[in-house]
């Protein structure tokens, strides 16, 4: 039993040691960022003190977020302090609303699958099985009112579970602050994901 546990102690010590060191005061560029894969696709409309850059984008299939700021300093200070503010899940104390008060961009979560609405705190479709109302599944808008908005909203409620943050886990390489919406609802999956991107920045340099 004791060589056992020796041998995982020394497996995991190795593996400690062979970690990269991310930490560095490098100033990266959005196209820095374009050129290690990430695809930018749109502007934040929150506004986060003393960025210079606030955009989501895709990387591997998953959505990210990149806050860039002037320097390291003031990413580790002020970009802390958004990433914080956009990963914040809370417990739900009002209807289906899991996220702190500065979130814009929301997921659905709590079906046990890896689907649901996205949006800033809005409804977006991904698959009419998931909301059925309306003419033969057709959502009708500005043409005939179905339900009055107290009805709507609590029809949202009981078909979104939890309403959370889409970005769970964040870090911090030079001036960039990197987000990740969350892989197998495992935190240590998203946080290796987002480490594999911050090396290949640093590999770039």
């Amino acid at each position: 039993m004791k060589k056992i546990v020796a041998i995982f102690s020394i497996i995991f010590l190795l593996s400690c040691s062979s970690s990269v060191n991310l930490e560095t005061d490098t100033v990266y560029s959005i196209e820095d960022i374009k050129s290690v894969g990430i695809k930018v696709r749109g502007d934040f409309d929150t506004f986060f003190p003393e960025s210079i850059e606030s955009k989501w984008a895709f990387y591997k299939g998953r959505e990210v977020a990149v806050l860039m700021y002037p320097s390291a300093e003031i990413a580790n200070l002020k970009g802390k302090m958004s990433a914080q503010e956009q990963t914040n899940i809370i417990e739900v104390v009002e209807k289906n609303i899991a996220h702190g008060p500065n979130v814009e961009k929301t997921k659905c979560r709590g079906h046990g699958d890896t689907g649901g609405w996205t949006g800033r705190g809005g409804i977006k479709l991904r698959h009419k099985e998931e909301l059925n109302f309306g003419i033969e599944n057709t959502l009708l808008l500005n043409k005939l009112k179905l339900f009055n908005d107290n009805e709507l909203q609590i029809l949202n409620s009981r078909s979104c579970p939890r309403r959370e943050p889409l970005y769970t886990e964040y870090i911090i390489i030079g001036n960039t602050v990197l987000m990740a919406e969350p892989l197998r609802d495992s935190s240590d999956v998203t946080i290796k994901f987002l480490e594999d991107l911050a090396v290949k920045l640093i590999e770039k340099d």
